[in-house]
């Protein structure tokens, strides 16, 4: 054993998603705008649903045109704060 296994201990390999083409990728797409804008679903939630990453769910989203949703709902615009010297 090397160094780094005696100190660490035994790495596990890195778990790889496989690539999709181009039809399967735009397939996804629909289906996971499908359950954001008409489920309600968050995009974690999506994220799980679909075995994808949050950072990729979100991007598949913006491909397909979704708008997101705020984190926290409507909420009232800032109040305009006036500097006075």
């Amino acid at each position: 054993m090397s160094e780094q296994e005696i100190k660490r201990g035994p790495r596990d390999p890195q778990k790889r998603r496989p690539r999709r083409s181009d039809e399967e990728r735009a397939a996804l797409r629909t289906d996971m705008a499908k359950s954001y804008v008409d489920d309600e679903l968050t995009i974690r939630a999506v994220a799980d649903l679909y075995d994808v990453s949050y950072g990729h769910a979100r991007q598949l989203l913006l491909d397909e045109g979704v708008v997101l949703r705020t984190k926290r709902g409507t909420r009232p615009p800032a109040a305009k704060k006036v500097w006075k010297p």
